[in-house]
């Protein structure tokens, strides 16, 4: 961390340097062309375009949120209560029980593991699908069954033209991202009802389904 801070430190004053050693040499052009440095050249310095650098990190990386703070999130999302967003067996709470530990708990009382696992297990995309399928699954039945007091799919009832669908999406990435949908994502999921429009009466309804489970598993809601 230091020897970084300390390589950062040594650009930083050598681009300094560098900047100086620049102006200095321009200042002296200008002097020795006869031109007023408080005149046309600030006017020519104006009119040049910044350039700008990026530099890409060398360090990007996500880190997963853990699985008590991802399930305390969607439920907020979905307006469901914590208890109820997933239960093996209709009894065990499959986020701080059944899954815990695959989702990076730890339990050193009874299992002895203080730290969590090194690595995600194979099963943890699997608790996390199965998280995130019985959550919005829930939410789609409710919505479905009473839609003037949906708290999503408000349209669910309605013909699946792209408006409905549209809204839909967006109000799914407003309460699960804290952010409106991009048109492209949008334009994703209005392109998914073609995939399950053949299910009949329940189109809908899975539409919302699988629509709130692929933005809950997405890298931006299960990361940081």
């Amino acid at each position: 961390m230091f020897r970084n801070s300390s390589i950062i430190a040594l650009i930083a004053l050598a681009f300094a340097a560098g900047c100086d050693d620049k102006a200095t040499s321009t200042s002296n052009n200008n002097t020795n062309n006869g031109v007023d440095a408080g005149g046309d050249a600030s006017a020519d310095a104006d009119s040049r375009d910044p350039v700008e650098q990026i530099l890409p990190s060398t360090n990007a990386r996500v880190k997963f949120k853990g699985g008590q703070r991802w399930a305390s999130q969607l439920a907020r999302g979905l307006d469901l209560e914590r208890s109820e967003l997933c239960k093996e067996f209709g009894e065990y709470d499959c986020a701080a029980d059944v899954h815990f530990i695959a989702l990076g708990g730890v339990e050193p009382y009874n299992l002895r593991i203080n730290e969590p696992l090194p690595n995600a297990p194979l099963t943890a995309p699997i608790a996390a699908d199965r998280i995130a399928l019985s959550a919005c699954g829930l939410r789609a039945e409710r919505d479905a069954a009473n839609p003037a007091d949906a708290s999503l799919f408000k349209e669910i009832a309605a013909a699946p033209a792209d408006e409905a669908l549209r809204a839909m999406g967006n109000r799914l990435y407003q309460q699960l991202l804290s952010r409106d949908a991009q048109n492209d994502e949008l334009d994703e999921l209005v392109a998914f009802w073609a995939d399950v429009e053949d299910a009949g009466a329940d189109a809908a309804s899975e539409w919302a389904t699988f629509s709130c489970y692929a933005v809950a598993t997405s890298t931006e809601m299960l990361f940081y």
